[in-house]
């Protein structure tokens, strides 16, 4: 091994070799550092390559999420849309109401300025009765021609009566009619009362597909008992409408069959003939 302070150019012979040879070694050792280092290298970058890999992923996720985010979002704006609509609608209603109540108001105005011309009606009646005292002096003048026409209205009083008997008896037809029309209004009463009993059935119908609907989209959780209780509710209000509706059907039906018999064109032109028939027309000739 040559000395220290030497140059290659100094050494000869065994020393030169020596020398070679272990600046060869030397230079074996760094080549194998710098592979090792290039190794070293190599998987610090797989590892920031694996770090980049799982970085998109969670950012594919963070996307996603913000994608259902603003399908939310779009979700609560269509809400929020449709109860705009429904306070201008809610709008609406309330000005229609105000213009009714306007309405009303004036016809009642109108109603008392009707009161203040009856009135005064009613004292020119006062004042014509007055005149109509003065005229009863005149009127004792008359009374013997008054007695021949009071004979003649005795006569026609007499026809009078009998007419009043015949649209008595007719009245009887008209009561009948007068029966058909309760019965007409006591249907009416029951069809109103079958469409809130549907109303009852669509709002129990609606009930049950907005609890199913929450139940399929959120799961089963504690937000479970509100859809078990919205479910229950519409089961509810379709099993009263059901039976309601049922009770409701039978008694139209037996009213309906009431109703035919009873405006039936043939019980119709009975009741007119017995009404008629009831009254002999050669009583006049009396």
């Amino acid at each position: 091994m040559p000395g220290k302070g030497k140059s290659f150019t100094s050494l000869a012979g065994e020393e030169l070799l020596q020398a070679m040879e272990e600046w060869a070694e030397r230079r074996e050792a760094l080549a194998e550092d710098r592979t090792k280092l290039a190794q070293f290298r190599t998987r610090l970058a797989e590892e920031r390559t694996a770090l980049a890999h799982k970085r998109t992923e969670l950012a594919e996720g963070r996307t996603k999420l913000a994608e259902g985010r603003t399908e939310l979002a779009n979700k609560r704006t269509s809400l929020a849309e449709g109860r705009t609509n429904l306070a201008e609608k809610r709008t609406a209603l309330a000005e229609g109401r105000t213009s009714l109540a306007e309405k009303r108001t004036g016809l009642a105005e109108g109603r008392t300025q009707l009161a203040n011309k009856r009135t005064e009606l009613a004292e020119t009646r006062t004042g014509l009765s007055n005149k109509r005292t003065d005229l009863a002096a005149d009127r004792t003048k008359l009374a013997k021609d008054r007695t021949d026409w009071a004979k003649t209205r005795t006569n026609y009083a007499d026809m009078r009566n009998k007419l009043a008997e015949i649209r008595t008896r007719m009245s009887g037809g008209r009561t009948g009619l007068a029966q058909s029309r309760t019965n007409l209004s006591q249907y009416r009463t029951i069809l109103a009362k079958q469409r809130t009993e549907l109303s009852y059935l669509r709002t129990g119908l609606t009930l049950i597909a907005l609890g199913t609907f929450f139940t399929r989209y959120f799961g089963f959780g504690y937000w479970s008992i509100i859809d078990a209780c919205i479910l229950l509710t519409g089961i509810t209000c379709v099993v009263m409408a059901v039976k309601l509706f049922k009770k409701s059907f039978f008694i139209e039906k037996t009213l309906l069959i009431r109703l035919e018999e009873e405006l039936a064109s043939e019980a119709v032109e009975k009741r007119l003939e017995d009404s008629i028939q009831a009254h002999r027309f050669s009583s006049f000739g009396g």
